[in-house]
C-alpha cells in the first residue's frame, strides 16, 4: 500500500511507517500533521488516481525533528569587473514518520498475506526407507608392477683356456728344432713338441 502526496511545491510517494524530509511545516516535534493533496492512491483492491486529488483521501504522519540540509555554496563571478560573491546555504526540513492512510474516515489496512497452504507430509519412498542392499566395493588401486627380487649374483665360471691342438704348425717347429741340434729330424715324431720328454717304447724302462 503506497500514496502520493504533495506538500511544499514537491510531490513523495510514501508507505505506512516510512520516514521522509519535506519542506519546513509549522508543526512542534511530536504532533501529527494530516495531508490532503493524495494524488495517487495504491491499495490491495487496485489503484486509484486523483483528478487532481482522491476524494476523502487523507494520509496522516507524525513530526520527528526540525532539521536542516547540507550546506550548499553559491558562487557568482563577474569576469572583467572585479566581481565574485560566494554565500552558503542550509535549506529547512521537517522530519516525518507516516503513521496511516485512510479514506472517507475509514483508515485503510495493509491486506494480511494469504496463509500459504499447508504442506502435505511427504512420505519416504520405499527404496529411500530401506537400508541399501549392497555398499559399494571400493575402488581398485591402480596397479603397480611388482618389484623385481634381488637375488645373489652367482660367480662367473673361470673361463677354461683353449687347449692347443698338435697340427702341422707343431710338427714344422720340431723338425726345425731338430736340425739345429744336429739331430735327424726324421727320427722325430710329429707328436713330440720341444720342451717335453720323449715318449717311452713298450718294454723299456723310462730313464730317469
Amino acid at each position: 500500500m503506497f500514496a502520493v502526496i504533495r506538500t511544499g511545491g514537491k510531490q513523495y510517494r510514501v508507505t505506512p511507517n516510512a520516514v521522509l524530509k519535506v519542506e519546513k511545516l509549522q508543526a512542534e516535534p511530536g504532533t501529527t500533521v494530516t495531508f490532503t493533496d493524495v494524488l495517487a492512491l495504491g491499495t490491495g483492491s487496485g489503484l486509484t488516481l486523483g483528478s487532481p486529488v482522491v476524494a476523502g483521501a487523507e494520509v496522516t504522519a507524525t513530526v520527528i525533528a526540525q532539521d536542516r540540509l547540507d550546506k550548499v555554496i553559491i558562487f557568482k563571478k563577474r569576469r572583467r569587473q572585479n566581481s565574485r560573491r560566494r554565500n552558503g546555504h542550509r535549506q529547512h526540513v521537517t522530519v516525518l514518520r507516516v503513521a496511516g492512510f485512510a479514506r472517507d474516515g475509514e483508515t485503510l489496512r495493509e491486506a494480511e498475506a494469504e496463509a500459504a497452504p499447508e504442506a502435505l507430509p511427504v512420505e519416504p519412498s520405499p527404496a529411500a526407507a530401506e537400508p541399501a542392499a549392497f555398499e559399494a566395493a571400493p575402488e581398485p588401486a591402480a596397479s603397480e608392477p611388482p618389484a623385481p627380487e634381488l637375488t645373489a649374483a652367482e660367480p662367473a665360471a673361470p673361463e677354461q683356456p683353449a687347449e692347443v691342438s698338435a697340427g702341422p704348425a707343431a710338427a714344422d717347429a720340431a723338425e726345425s728344432l731338430a736340425v739345429v741340434s744336429g739331430e735327424n729330424p726324421e727320427e722325430i715324431s710329429p707328436a713330440e713338441e720341444p720342451g717335453t720328454a720323449p715318449a717311452a717304447t713298450p718294454g723299456t724302462a723310462p730313464q730317469e
